[in-house]
């Protein structure tokens, strides 16, 4: 992988950290999300309002599996708000899933990779709430969605 495909999921990740963090300190629920970075360097964000996560989620991939066989995507970041399984937890077992997959990782066996970032929700003396966000976790495993 170049470094420059290094930079685009970085920078794809921290605008998906980043967002999902907005989300909680706003918003008393967390609804799934999907950003995807074209092959042209296009950022594409995909929300719905359905209530369900887990339907959320799966309506976002079908947009996954929709886009990419349209051929363009370069990068998915499917979020999140779990639990983190007990496997992974060292303080925190509430955290934000990150599946990323990269079109340049699609012939490695662990192609993929679930980025788990433990949170708190906290509330400043001020009254504002805020959300603190831990150490990530890594978990690699084999592609689902670009291969």
């Amino acid at each position: 992988m170049s470094n420059q495909q290094d930079n685009n999921a970085l920078a794809l990740l921290e605008k998906a950290i980043y967002k999902a963090q907005k989300t909680l300190t706003e918003s008393v629920t967390f609804q799934p999300f999907l950003m995807l970075r074209t092959d042209t360097d296009n950022i594409e964000v995909y929300e719905n309002k359905v209530e369900d996560t887990t339907e959320s989620y799966s309506l976002l991939e079908d947009i996954v599996t929709k886009r990419i066989k349209e051929g363009d995507i370069d990068i998915i970041a499917l979020v999140v708000d779990t639990v983190i399984p007990d496997k992974f937890v060292e303080d925190i077992s509430t955290g934000i899933r990150i599946h990323l997959e990269e079109k340049s990782q699609k012939e490695k066996a662990i192609g993929a990779r679930f980025l788990y970032v433990p949170y708190a929700l906290c509330e400043s003396t001020a009254g504002d709430r805020f959300v603190k966000l831990h150490t990530p976790i890594p978990v690699g495993f084999p592609a689902e969605y670009i291969v």
